[in-house]
């Protein structure tokens, strides 16, 4: 077993004044059942922004009554006139039941709105493509709605090729494209065998490496390129439940770290011919690997696309032309650690492109070669990270993208010089986070502004200036809830790296009174939970309320901090992110106010394995500790995240041995509460369950909580209540 982190020893009870006691539930005016209801106050934002084909409109998704029910609204850029364009009864009158299968997507993209979830513009009509209830809509240039499909099986993913002659989608694993305007249709692969798909991105590529699709169409509405996905080796879990009276049985393909993957091949076919190419991989590389970051040559020539290596320490960009023949890499990444999937971006005027690659230990945008690969410029360079491309302008030669050039907890809009190097200019202004969504084919952009003390704002730009707003509504209830910011802090790490934190104090405060705290931890990569933009934290503000001190640290491992401080995890997840965690504690001791002696901690999937491991590697630094859906040990935890950050298990297994929660169960001191979902198929209840046999056989009491028909992220609003109840009730009657 891993000894124990020893901080600082607490001051003998004979000199400590008795513990406050914290106020009861009636303290706050925030409820269980307004902290369940979704989103949070101040989280009514437009959705799916985007702009019309011709540019004369901003589209987006957003609440008539603000609720979890969304309708398409419209923004007229010369009227400035908002209206809604659609809601879900125009399409459907009744909902049916979800499918398993779009279930399961909207899972991967953390998806909670019903109503009109998703729509898509063709790139050069102004045509519309709509799913809902498993079939596929189409809104034509005259407003008129057609049903393209009427099939018991759902149509997943269908999207529109940039002419909108054409909508594809995928059923039953299989591709298909249907005509517009005959609505006729056509089915263009078949004969997949059990466990074999096509069009359809694998559970990796959803859920680590952002790739919602599977296919995608060429600019010239004349082929596909697909993903051939064969999971048949990849080792099959069962995730078992229980809804609507009954028992619920799903055995999961799910590629867990050290097995095997799925095969994933590339293909593109040509729809008048049906002629199907399989795009070769150079000779050479090995076959394991990852594909993802799949974008077409403007001309429809050729296409780009990004392999990873199974290890996931080198990254390749590689063309492949339409006529067949093998790829060929353009440019290359490596890493002793990690590489990561990187924005790709063509040019249309020119045959260059634009990439995000590390160099120098930071995130930044080349402007390389389409053909040869060869770097034509550095765009963007300095001790900061670019975070995200949001538009090119070629007219002005120039591109605009987020960073975070000024502040490494706030997000602007830059606008970089494709022509000349120099220093970007910063086009946003108000301090905090901004969120940008850009036309592809004009000057205008959507700046989805928010910070700590300001709830969001949606200012529509142009060449001009700001020509009108986005409505973000605040809740009726809003300025009854009494919500505060949170404060901004700073801590040193052992190694002398600054860490940024949230510090909300007790509302009600009194002069030499200390009170005990609850640690709101994540801590895992690709998450920075603390930056300046809006967040209800309703269960903050309750405990607040009630007399608790609450606080959230990033530690080493987050990203936005530049390669060195984001990869000081690699190889060995949880030991450096609790020494942070505890470097917070030793920050709060010194804090007047502050009881360190009554210390909680809550998180939930890698912040469930953070509060698990607090309570086992650090007991006698935290007294209670809410785990939720954790992770316990990294074998069960899939391939792409898991191999990424702690290597292969055949190659590192002693971090796996180290940081199996299972082994410390004896150290357990404190009260430890467990919630899963029994249905989860991200972080499987199996990881619970082998922490429970581990805590019984060591004779450690503990308290369990399961969700019999919940996934990952609970759905119900009722079940959000109850566990919104339980955890925060666990937390105060525990400090």
């Amino acid at each position: 077993m891993p000894p124990a982190l020893v901080g600082a020893p607490p001051a003998p009870a004979a000199l400590r004044p008795a513990p406050l006691a914290v106020a009861g539930p009636e303290a706050s005016a925030i409820g269980y059942e307004r902290m369940a209801r979704w989103p949070e106050p101040g989280g009514h934002v437009p959705r799916a922004i985007a702009f019309s084909p011709d540019g004369k409109w901003v589209t987006f998704l957003q609440s008539e009554k603000q609720n979890e029910e969304t309708a398409l609204f419209t923004f007229d850029r010369a009227t400035k006139e908002i209206r809604i364009l659609l809601r879900a009864a125009d399409l459907a009158k009744e909902a049916g039941p979800m499918s398993r299968e779009e279930e399961l997507r909207r899972e991967r993209q953390r998806q909670k709105i019903k109503g009109i979830t998703a729509y898509n513009w063709a790139k050069r009509a102004p045509v519309m493509v709509l799913p809902s209830g498993g079939d596929v809509f189409v809104r034509h240039a005259d407003g008129k709605i057609a049903k393209l499909t009427n099939t018991p099986d759902p149509e997943i993913d269908p999207r529109p090729c940039d002419t909108g002659e054409r909508v594809a989608f995928v059923r039953k694993g299989e591709l298909y494209v249907v005509d517009v305007a005959s609505k006729a249709e056509t089915q263009l692969t078949r004969g997949a065998a059990e466990g074999v798909t096509r069009g359809l991105s694998d559970f990796n590529g959803q859920e680590e490496f952002g790739e919602t699709s599977g296919y995608w169409w060429s600019p010239k509405c004349d082929r596909i390129a697909y993903l051939e996905v064969d999971e048949r080796g990849v080792e099959q879990v069962p995730v078992v439940g229980y809804r609507e009276k009954r028992a619920d049985v799903m055995m999961q393909r799910y590629p867990a770290a050290g097995g095997k993957n799925p095969i994933l091949r590339l293909v593109t076919i040509e729809l008048a011919t049906r002629r199907t190419t399989f795009v070769e991989l150079p000779a050479g590389g090995e076959k394991d690997r990852y594909l993802a970051r799949f974008a077409w040559a403007p001309d429809g020539r050729a296409f780009f696309f990004q392999a990873l290596s199974r290890d996931q320490k080198r990254l390749e960009l590689m063309r492949a032309e339409v006529g067949g023949g093998a790829a060929r890499v353009l440019a290359t990444e490596t890493s002793p650690a990690y590489v990561e999937f990187a924005q790709v971006w063509p040019l249309e005027q020119s045959q260059r492109l634009l990439w995000l690659r590390d160099r120098a230990g930071y995130r930044h945008i080349d402007l390389l070669d389409a053909t040869s690969g060869s770097r034509l410029t550095e765009v963007t360079s300095g001790p900061w990270d670019v975070e995200k491309i949001s538009g090119v302008d070629e007219e002005q030669a120039r591109v605009l993208f987020t960073a975070t050039k000024d502040s490494a907890v706030e997000r602007h809009l830059y606008a970089a010089s494709l022509a000349i190097v120099g220093e970007p200019m910063r086009l946003t202004i108000e301090p905090g986070k901004h969120e940008v969504h850009k036309d592809d084919r004009g000057p205008a952009w959507v700046d989805l502004h928010s910070a700590f003390d300001r709830p969001p704002h949606a200012a529509v730009h142009d060449a001009k200036g700001v020509i009108g707003e986005l409505p973000c509504p605040l809740d009726p209830d809003f300025a009854a809830l009494r919500i505060r910011p949170p404060d901004l802090i700073t801590v040193r790490s052992s190694s002398g790296d600054l860490l940024y934190g949230s510090l909300l104090r007790p509302r009600q405060m009194v002069p030499g009174q200390r009170y005990p705290v609850v640690v709101m931890v994540y801590g895992g990569p690709h998450l920075q939970a603390v930056q300046n933009h809006w967040a209800a934290h309703l269960v903050w503000q309750h405990l607040a309320d009630r007399g608790v001190v609450v606080f959230q640290l990033d530690n080493r491992g987050t990203p936005g901090r530049g390669r060195a401080f984001e990869q000081a995890t690699y190889g060995k997840l949880g030991e450096i992110e609790l020494q942070d965690q505890l470097a917070g504690i030793d920050y709060l001791s010194t804090l007047p106010f502050v009881d360190a002696t009554r210390v909680g901690i809550y998180g939930h999937s890698y912040g469930g394995f953070m509060a698990a491991l607090a309570m086992l590697r650090a007991p006698d630094r935290f007294k209670v500790g809410v785990a939720g859906s954790p992770v316990t040990d990294w074998h069960l935890y899939d391939t792409g995240y898991t191999e990424r950050f702690m290597g292969l298990p055949d190659k590192n297994g002693s971090a796996y041995e180290q940081n199996d929660l299972s082994a410390m169960a004896p150290a357990l001191k404190g009260k430890l509460f467990i919630l899963h979902a029994m249905m989860d198929e991200n972080v499987h209840f199996q990881n619970s369950a082998r922490l429970m046999d581990a805590l019984t056989i060591a004779q450690k009491p503990f308290d369990l909580l399961l969700f019999p028909g919940e996934r990952h992220g609970y759905r119900n609003p009722l079940v959000r209540q109850y566990a919104e109840m339980r955890i925060v009730e666990y937390l105060v009657q525990n400090l």
